[in-house]
């Protein structure tokens, strides 16, 4: 009996040290499972300005991946005492990881993000500078802003996309990256409601209306001749459909685990979504290779939350 429940200690205390080791309270810290929607982005990138497959895609995959940790990480400092009385679970409120390793970290990381990106050339080095400064306006200033903290995490997203395509010379290449901006500021919007939950039929609306408004802005691209292959305009209408009747759903299912769900369903949708941004221009064939990400989004999502 007693070597009974010293093995059922035994096995506790080796499943605790392996849920607070140090790698998995950065991994949770970084929000791991982003990390691959904001590689999507740079794939889908890369895939639409025709430019080779060479190093500088590499570098600016470290890159986005430095610059949305770096994000990640500066988020939970500046929201420190918000997440204190709303999300104790967090890494910096439970005490797993200080404040200033936080705050070193997510500088450290926006440094190397832009060694990266000056490494990919001139075009997306200065691209980056300015994600840098959407990134530390957006969690040390203007995120608790009704409409300037969604234009700014949008901004983000902008700049993201917009790195990549600065790869090489492109027509048309500041628009494209709008239909991802319009679609992160409906789901900010909308993660407002993410804690508390509760009836959000503003919220809810403008999500879905930026859904659809992401369809419109690809139908726009494909009359003007930006966007060559009708396949995107048909592939974003299944999407927009699909999406929007999720989040519609709100209306009626709003409790904050409805939202959570919601708002983790759209972010891992980027990666679809880039995908169907890049079939305007490429075969399907080809920018269906970027729904491989999908596969450790999927599985690190299970132990690791996305927002």
């Amino acid at each position: 009996m007693n070597r009974s429940v010293e093995m059922n200690r035994s096995v506790k205390t080796k499943k605790s040290v392996k849920i607070n080791s140090p790698v998995k309270n950065y991994l949770e810290l970084i929000r791991l499972p982003g990390i691959f929607t904001a590689q999507a982005d740079i794939l889908a990138g890369w895939m639409i300005s025709g430019a080779a497959f060479s190093w500088p895609l590499f570098y600016l995959l470290l890159a986005t991946s430095c610059f949305f940790s770096a994000g990640m990480a500066l988020n939970d400092y500046f929201d420190y005492h918000i997440d204190v009385r709303k999300r104790p679970g967090r890494v910096l409120p439970s005490g797993r990881i200080s404040r200033k390793s936080a705050l070193r970290l997510g500088m450290l990381l926006l440094a190397a993000g832009l060694f990266f990106a000056f490494a990919a050339g001139w075009r997306p080095f200065l691209v980056s500078v300015a994600l840098v400064c959407a990134i530390l306006l957006y969690d040390g200033l203007y995120k608790d802003g009704s409409v300037t903290g969604p234009v700014f995490m949008a901004s983000c997203r902008y700049f993201n996309l917009l790195m990549a395509l600065a790869l090489a010379p492109f027509e048309g290449w500041g628009m494209i990256p709008l239909i991802t901006g319009v679609y992160i500021f409906g789901v900010t919007v909308l993660s407002s409601k993410e804690v508390d939950g509760g009836k959000a039929p503003v919220q809810t609306g403008i999500c879905a209306l930026c859904i659809g408004i992401v369809w419109l802005m690809v139908y726009a691209l494909f009359l003007s001749g930006i966007l060559p292959n009708f396949t995107g305009v048909i592939l974003c209408a299944v999407f927009s459909m699909v999406l929007s009747t999720r989040v519609l759903a709100l209306l009626t299912e709003h409790r904050p685990k409805d939202f959570q769900q919601a708002i983790k369903i759209m972010l891992l949708s980027i990666i679809f979504l880039d995908m169907v941004i890049a079939s305007g221009f490429v075969p399907v064939y080809k920018s269906a290779i970027l729904l491989l990400l999908l596969i450790p989004a999927k599985l690190s999502v299970r132990i690791f939350k996305v927002t």
